[in-house]
């Protein structure tokens, strides 16, 4: 009995080998159709595990160009979909084309504190001498937030026009105290007060000076009240408070 059973088990492995043989067999031509026979070698026979090699290895290159690209590609569309240009980047673009001798305007730029990561706004509900008073405190972006920024480069600066109102921004270096050098965008033409250098402080991180007293602005982030925030040109080097994207 044990010895017919031994038998029979030994006719069904010799059986799968059967089968395993012939399905080498029957698969064999698909893999010399595929693998021994390469276009890119002028159609003549190539090793077959050579072949299989060379596309493993053009498979890893690609995965590794693939996480190397994935975070860039994932910065620029996040930063598209934005939808909001950024005082830092158009510094950017501009020496790129640093060549030009034309003054170039970019249109609805947004500024923002670094060090508080604000928004800052033209504010044109303030009245009198603090009429459209630019202070970093706003969480959103709004009318009140975009600014038309012109490079002149002839003239060697820069003016900052609030859209919300039409005016450009003024450094008031005619004020005393904790408001001298504040920016205002209540300037009909541009004279010395309205004119600035943009600098880089790093990756999307601008400084910006007033050429009337070579200071740089600062966001008053001690002050309180409706004045927290306020940018004054009052700063000899640059800190966190004179860094802006």
């Amino acid at each position: 009995m044990t010895k017919r059973k031994l038998n029979h088990g030994s006719q069904l492995v010799r059986n799968a080998l059967a089968r395993s043989m012939h399905n080498r067999v029957a698969f064999k031509p698909r893999i010399s159709s595929l693998f021994e026979i390469d276009p890119s070698f002028g159609g003549h026979k190539v090793n077959a595990t050579f072949l299989k090699r060379r596309a493993g290895l053009g498979m890893s290159m690609a995965l590794a160009l693939g996480v190397a690209l994935v975070p860039a590609l994932v910065s620029a569309d996040e930063r598209a979909e934005s939808g909001t240009r950024y005082l830092s980047s158009v510094i950017a673009d501009s020496v790129a084309t640093s060549t030009t001798t034309s003054p170039l305007c970019t249109q609805s730029v947004a500024i923002t504190s670094i060090a508080n990561s604000d928004f800052v706004s033209a504010e044109l509900g303030y009245a009198g001498d603090e009429y459209a008073m630019l202070r970093a405190r706003a969480t959103v972006e709004g009318p009140w937030e975009k600014y038309t920024v012109c490079n002149v480069p002839t003239g060697g600066y820069w003016t900052i026009q609030s859209e919300a109102n039409g005016l450009y921004v003024s450094a008031e270096l005619g004020d005393a105290g904790a408001q001298y050098g504040m920016l205002r965008a209540r300037a009909t033409v541009v004279g010395p007060w309205e004119k600035y250098t943009f600098g880089s402080c790093g990756v999307d991180c601008t400084v910006i000076r007033s050429l009337a007293n070579g200071k740089f602005v600062s966001a008053e982030l001690g002050y309180t009240g409706d004045q927290v925030g306020m940018l004054r040109a009052r700063a000899a080097v640059v800190g966190p408070w004179e860094q802006f994207r």
